[in-house]
């Protein structure tokens, strides 16, 4: 099967992260070609560019930001030379291939993947229009990373038979630096008993970032023995937000091994006020990490309080504030060997190619 991936750039980011690995194990056995339309010389760009693999064919059209119409008539000359089976979009790119889903009806069959809630990524009402009458007729088919997402674009739309595709995560378990690591994050606890938590996203205002570090703040004075590492971009330049945490939470930057810091973590905090299917709560369960976050998007499709996490009731600072308070004196009561079997069981990106591949061969056949 010949497939074209269509995504914007290769950044720090869960659908980045998902899409390199659904491109990298689809092209074990098929003809996989992946589209990216930014640079991806730069650290904040290209942050994945390394980890395409060999097999992927990997086309960097390097188009500057912004909506371009002409960008319809470049795509639409690849689709003609290339004659792919399969063109999957992701993000807002879709927008572009409306009219080419009509073109190439008979020849071509188009999904999306809906990464996050239907609200968050539509940007108009005649977007919604829009797309609502390609989904509905089927000249391209939407696919939900959660009960959540499925939930929301079903009502958003006005359709429903959304078929429902968990993220799937390549769970590469711990790299070489693993020790080094371990011994950095063991350098920044206070005590042998101080518990470690991970905060692993860059920095963007739906992830409610400022409660997080206001929630520690206020757990830390009232004397828990914890530490936040909080592992991304973007944080150095909101100059207001590192002033406002204290001395014990860490900003670490990027990192590509994001593993081994979950792996040495005690619990991996998510304060989003919407989600879709976080890749980043995926790999802290893989790693047997227990999540803390907030009940929002497929985080409660994944989360079961008490059972595999906690969940606070809702966005608010006492809300989160009190989950993590229970995680410190519930932290017991978690199979950390149940965690990882439900993540492999559930989230595996052999699981979610699959179920891909199964949906590629059979729509509209």
């Amino acid at each position: 099967m010949k497939i074209f991936h269509f995504n914007y750039c290769l950044a720090q980011g869960g659908a980045e992260r998902f899409v390199i690995d659904l491109a990298n194990i689809q092209s074990r056995d098929n003809d996989v070609s992946l589209f990216i339309l930014r640079e991806d010389t730069s650290e904040s760009q290209g942050f994945f560019a390394k980890e395409i693999g060999e097999r992927v064919k990997y086309i960097n059209l390097n188009i500057s930001p912004g909506f371009k119409p002409s960008l319809i008539m470049k795509f639409d000359r690849i689709l003609k030379v290339e004659k792919p089976d399969v063109v999957h979009c992701h993000l807002d790119l879709v927008n572009y291939f409306f009219p080419l889903s009509i073109k190439y009806h008979n020849r071509i069959k188009f999904f999306y993947t809906i990464h996050s809630h239907a609200i968050a990524e539509v940007k108009s009402l005649p977007e919604k229009i829009i797309r609502r009458f390609f989904f509905r007729h089927g000249y391209i088919i939407p696919v939900a990373i959660s009960e959540e997402t499925k939930a929301s674009s079903e009502s958003y739309y006005r359709m429903g038979n959304i078929r429902v595709i968990y993220n799937g995560r390549n769970f590469t378990g711990k790299s070489e630096s693993f020790d080094l690591v371990e011994k950095e994050v063991a350098s920044l606890k206070p005590t042998n008993d101080t518990l470690v938590f991970c905060h692993l996203a860059r920095y963007h205002k739906l992830k409610n970032q400022e409660m997080l570090i206001r929630a520690f703040n206020r757990l830390r004075d009232d004397g828990n023995d914890i530490i936040l590492l909080v592992i991304g971009s973007g944080f150095y330049k909101e100059t207001g937000l590192l002033s406002l945490a204290k001395n014990h939470i860490h900003f670490l930057g990027a990192k590509s091994n994001v593993m081994d810091y979950l792996y040495v973590s005690d619990a991996f905090c998510l304060s989003s006020v919407t989600e879709g299917m976080p890749i980043s709560l995926i790999e802290a369960m893989a790693c047997g990490c227990t999540p803390v976050c907030t009940p929002v998007g497929g985080i409660i499709n994944a989360v079961q309080d008490g059972v595999t996490g906690f969940l606070s009731k809702s966005t608010s600072e006492d809300d989160f504030s009190y989950a993590v308070k229970r995680f410190i004196k519930e932290k017991d009561i978690i199979d950390k060997q149940r965690i990882i079997e439900y993540s492999y069981s559930k989230f595996s990106i052999e699981k979610c190619s699959e179920k891909y591949l199964e949906l590629y061969s059979h729509i509209n056949d």
